[in-house]
């Protein structure tokens, strides 16, 4: 006999017994769907803050002071050369860092239609920005100097101002030395601390869970709004905000790095950057996978002694169909073959359902999180290994019924079957 032919003699009462046979796949799909799901999540959101953190904003951590500080705790334009210092003496690579302070906000409620600000040189880089034509701000740029967001471009000079033009901003004739490349979507939906503004989950729970956390509601909203005009800062006033860049590895060592410098120079401060992309990058992650890979031997195990046990139970049902192979001359080792062959089709048959289901549950997971960056990715790596176990476990489970159906004399299967 073929192997073809055992393995669709094997397939047979699989088919033929539904109800069975979905009992029996519980285990494997269970098991298979723990083991996947996770790493799904993980793998894919890891991908996507490598490959895509600037867009994300995954390099990026704010400062600001802190509104329900005591007074006399400000941000000033010399703290900026001092975080550059600390963190450059902890080998963190600062891709760039810059303060600003916001002269006055324009359009509605926290600034939807963008700012007018003061700003550092590197500030405007320090905010993930690109320039789509012109230059930076520089240290000998004079006060009537400014680098254009994109929105602000279109709303202060029209459709065709270009850097070198001049436009009126709040009163004021400012040379356009810059322009940036307009953000999209994903980049204007996207606040400091990584959330999508936009989604449902955050205006229902985001807000309420920073605030469990004790972050307060910053006026920021002319930050998503690609309107803000920068102009040279001047004096040696209080800053509103400093902005720096790092690898999106490096952050959260960045982050506890800048608040342990601030907190040293006696200002309170919120340091905000992206939550849950640096916790995925880092190590701790790594601990998860005992838990994970705990839940999946425990489902397949439990898994493979309902197959053992309703495989010992099958094999006194099937009494009579084991006598008629023998009788036609069925070798021991082929009953026993077909045995196996089945449990491996039904462990195969429950690695398939199961890497749907992780599959549609990772989809699922990141369509209601409210994070930028939450990504998945069908995990190949972790597949191989997880149906590999899963169909020796499966092969383990159908020896003792095998061995057992090899045993049954034709004698005892035909007296069953007439009773």
């Amino acid at each position: 006999m073929s192997f073809l032919s055992a393995f669709g003699l094997a397939v047979r009462p699989l088919v033929r017994r539904p109800m069975r046979t979905f009992l029996l796949l519980q285990g494997t799909i269970w098991g298979v769907a723990v083991a996947l799901f996770p790493s799904a999540v993980i793998e894919g959101t890891r991908h996507a803050t490598l490959t895509r953190g600037a867009a994300l904003g995954a390099d990026r951590i704010a400062v600001a002071p802190d509104p329900t500080a005591p007074a006399g705790g400000d941000l000033k334009p010399d703290d900026v050369a001092r975080l550059r210092e600390a963190l450059g003496r902890d080998g963190i690579d600062v891709l760039a860092l810059g303060g600003l302070r916001v002269l006055r906000l324009l359009g509605g409620e926290g600034g939807e239609d963008g700012a007018l600000v003061e700003a550092d040189p590197e500030t405007p880089r320090a905010r993930g920005l690109d320039l789509a034509e012109g230059r930076w701000l520089r240290a000998d740029d004079g006060p009537d100097a400014c680098v254009l967001e994109a929105g602000a471009a279109v709303r202060f000079g029209g459709p065709g101002v270009h850097a070198g033009d001049t436009v009126g901003v709040d009163g004021r004739t400012l040379r356009v030395v810059g322009i940036t490349t307009r953000q999209d979507a994903t980049r204007r939906a996207t606040n400091d601390l990584g959330f999508d503004v936009t989604h449902p989950m955050y205006a229902k729970l985001g807000r309420m869970l920073l605030l469990a956390l004790g972050i307060p509601r910053l006026e920021d909203a002319w930050k998503r709004s690609d309107g803000v005009v920068y102009v040279p800062l001047a004096g040696d006033a209080s800053l509103d905000w400093i902005h720096l860049r790092a690898p999106p590895s490096d952050v959260k060592r960045a982050a506890a790095r800048s608040s342990e410098t601030l907190l040293a120079r006696g200002r309170a401060a919120l340091v905000l950057h992206p939550l849950v992309l640096p916790l995925v990058l880092g190590k701790e992650i790594d601990r998860f996978e005992a838990v994970r890979t705990a839940l999946f031997l425990a489902c397949l195990v439990m898994g493979a002694v309902v197959m053992a046990n309703l495989g010992l139970l099958t094999v006194l049902h099937r009494g009579h169909e084991i006598a008629v192979r023998r009788v036609e001359g069925a070798t021991r080792g082929r009953i026993a073959t077909q045995f196996l062959l089945e449990g491996l089709a039904l462990t195969a048959v429950g690695c398939v359902l199961g890497g749907v289901l992780a599959m549609g549950l990772a989809a699922l997971r990141v369509a209601v999180e409210p994070v930028t960056g939450f990504d998945w990715i069908f995990p190949w790596r972790d597949a191989w290994l997880v149906v590999a176990v899963a169909l020796f476990i499966g092969c383990a489970a159908s020896l003792l019924p095998a061995w057992r159906a090899s045993r049954l004399q034709p004698v005892e299967g035909l007296a069953e079957e007439g009773r």
